[in-house]
């Protein structure tokens, strides 16, 4: 099989997820031949651009280059199977369908939309008012993009029945393949140790669904017990507001730190007693499992988190994580106390979750996954086509 990964996809170490789908499926002998041209990296990065208007027309101007350069590599690139759009491909999807057209291609168009970007901007984070011209515009935009994809993937399941109702797909077009991690799998079996102080470790965006003022209320519960001590890794949107709550409530047990080195991560997470996933109640905490956890199991280490339907594709409650209800301090500090208490249960824990990261979501398996959707879509076009 051979397989064009196309458009101007992230490939930053903190941000795995062209990455990963691209190593799975080497890994697994397809062909992957790169039309990639760089541009702004992360999704923090480009939210910055749009709200910056020099940086905005710079970026535009780039872009327009961007079409000029990819171009010349799709007709410069042999005969394939199928063209993934890397994430973010919202900006080239239509232009891979149009060379398709141009030159006679029947190969398989698939767009990795991986974070649908009007739930991400207009929903979850509110940038946008959900009626302005520039929500409906993008609503629009990115069910265009959805619509002359042969083939869209997503991260989870809950995930893709979004993006079918939103955009009115038809279900079997929409596919789910797990993220993956940043951290190789280079760790062999979880850690076990008794501390005198209790780590507890928070690594994220500060985004609306991280809920981290459920992280802080809980602190606010512990406070009496100065054992337990919260590490807040990380920058972004709620940042400031975080930090000026911390001090409103006089949070002593809880540090802010700048992000760290991807390369340092995984010792980092493995330094820890307890990792933290995500608490917040916004519809999109419930349909996606963070980057972090993937990071958490790729290192093995036990982890609280919400127990929502996404998270429960993958998880069970005392298997492989701890589950506790969304947007719930009390709860949240109820956990903590108790996987402190509970030794056996945090290896159990964190036992399951490093065979989560060393077999489901191993970046070989990943690549199996998305071999089976396309070899599938390949079979099903054909048989349609035959008849």
């Amino acid at each position: 099989m051979k397989v064009l990964y196309f458009g101007i996809y992230s490939k930053g170490k903190e941000y795995p997820r062209n990455n990963n789908l691209i190593r799975g499926l080497r890994l697994n002998g397809v062909e992957v031949i790169e039309a990639h041209y760089p541009l702004v990296g992360t999704f923090q990065q480009r939210l910055r651009v749009a709200q910056n208007f020099p940086a905005l027309i710079v970026f535009g101007i780039q872009l327009l280059i961007s079409f000029l350069v990819l171009s010349y590599k799709f007709f410069r690139a042999p005969p394939i199977d199928a063209i993934i759009v890397g994430n973010p491909g919202y900006f080239h999807i239509h232009l891979a369908r149009l060379l398709c057209i141009l030159t006679r291609r029947r190969s398989l168009l698939i767009l990795d939309l991986f974070i649908p970007l009007y739930d991400a901007i207009v929903v979850d984070r509110k940038l946008f008012k959900t009626e302005s011209i520039a929500a409906r515009s993008l609503h629009f935009f990115e069910g265009s993009g959805c619509r002359v994809a042969d083939l869209c993937l997503m991260d989870t399941q809950h995930h893709c029945n979004y993006l079918s109702a939103e955009y009115e797909l038809p279900p079997d077009r929409i596919k789910r393949v797990f993220a993956g991690s940043v951290i190789g799998t280079k760790y062999a079996s979880p850690p076990a140790s008794i501390n005198n102080d209790f780590k507890v470790l928070y690594v994220g965006t500060y985004i609306p669904l991280h809920g981290v003022d459920v992280i802080l209320g809980a602190a606010r519960i512990l406070q009496n017990k100065p054992q337990i001590k919260f590490d807040l890794i990380g920058s972004g949107q709620m940042q400031s507001e975080m930090r000026q709550l911390a001090q409103e409530w006089k949070l002593t047990n809880v540090n802010f730190h700048a992000w760290i080195p991807t390369d340092q991560l995984g010792d980092v997470i493995r330094s820890y007693d307890l990792l933290l996933g995500v608490f917040g109640a916004t519809p999109k905490a419930a349909r996606v499992i963070p980057l972090k956890i993937f990071d958490i199991c790729a290192c093995g280490m036990p982890f609280i988190t919400s127990d929502t339907p996404a998270i429960r594709e993958a998880f069970s409650h005392n298997k492989n994580a701890y589950l506790i209800p969304s947007n719930e301090p009390a709860a949240l500090a109820q956990a903590i106390c108790h996987l402190k208490a509970a030794i056996d249960l945090r290896s159990q824990i964190a036992a399951g979750s490093l065979e989560m990261g060393k077999d489901r979501f191993a970046v070989e398996k990943l690549g199996q996954n998305l071999i089976e959707i396309i070899r599938k879509k390949i079979n099903d076009r054909s048989s349609w086509r035959s008849h």
